[in-house]
């Protein structure tokens, strides 16, 4: 009789690394860069802008591969859930775009 091992959180996580772990890691760095550049140079908090920007960007790429799909059906929960993440990583963008506007003007 063969025991079935369990995984633990982070392996089932990053079994099937791809577009979405990166996305997930960029705008963790980038949350943290935010944090750091609040009580330091303006340099980290733009860095920390650009970071989040990027993340933002490659979600909102990602939900819109979703929603272009010819293969996926339009009541599927994943195209559901797609929309939603695509209109808030939408308007996370534009406030890191405006975020980074504000820190290189300022």
């Amino acid at each position: 009789m063969a025991v079935k091992k369990k995984r633990n959180v982070f392996v089932r996580y990053f079994t099937p690394f791809g577009l979405r772990q990166v996305c997930d890691l960029v705008m963790l760095v980038g949350v943290v860069l935010l944090i750091v550049g609040l009580f330091n140079y303006d340099a980290i908090l733009l860095a920390g802008f650009i970071c989040y920007a990027a993340g933002a960007a490659i979600s909102v790429v990602r939900c819109c591969t979703v929603l272009f799909s010819k293969k996926i059906n339009h009541r599927d929960p994943a195209y559901k859930s797609a929309i939603i993440n695509a209109a808030i990583m939408g308007v996370l963008l534009a406030l890191a775009i405006f975020g980074i506007i504000w820190t290189v003007v300022a």
